[in-house]
């Protein structure tokens, strides 16, 4: 077995940094950290949104920066600009997807009216209902149509 050496002065100097640190200050770096990981890289964008207006508004959030050693206005104001585009891309994003979607239901209802309700009628002598259709809604088929 080998005798231990001293590392250099400059080796560790995060480590040393980090050594004193109290485990729940850790915890709270690490609370952080996923929230801003979540605000940032998270693929859910409710889950993003959530994490970003905590970021921006939530009252806990300077009393988790304090618990970390932070402070939380210097926090805030070096992420604010980043937050802020993150938030608006997903909102850009989410009002893109339901233009898109508000079209496919039109073009739709264009293609294919909603059909009429089903008449009945009675039968003369025996006073049963009889169903009577209308086909007239249904699409004329071609060789070209093609139902997307």
């Amino acid at each position: 077995m080998g005798k231990y050496r001293t590392p250099f002065a400059n080796n560790d100097v995060i480590h040393i940094v980090e050594q004193n640190k109290e485990p729940e200050q850790k915890l709270w770096i690490g609370v952080l950290a996923k929230a801003f990981d979540d605000a940032f890289y998270c693929t859910d964008t409710r889950v993003a949104l959530e994490a970003l207006s905590w970021i921006k508004h939530g009252s806990n959030f300077n009393y988790v920066c304090h618990l970390a050693g932070r402070d939380p206005t210097y926090v805030r104001n070096k992420m604010l600009n980043k937050v802020i585009q993150r938030e608006s891309a997903i909102l850009a994003e989410r009002d893109r997807i339901k233009r898109g979607v508000s079209n496919i239901i039109l073009l739709k209802q264009k293609l294919n009216p909603v059909p009429p309700k089903v008449t009945y009628q009675k039968k003369k002598k025996k006073r049963t209902l009889v169903k009577k259709q209308d086909f007239k809604w249904l699409p004329k088929y071609q060789p070209t149509y093609v139902d997307r």
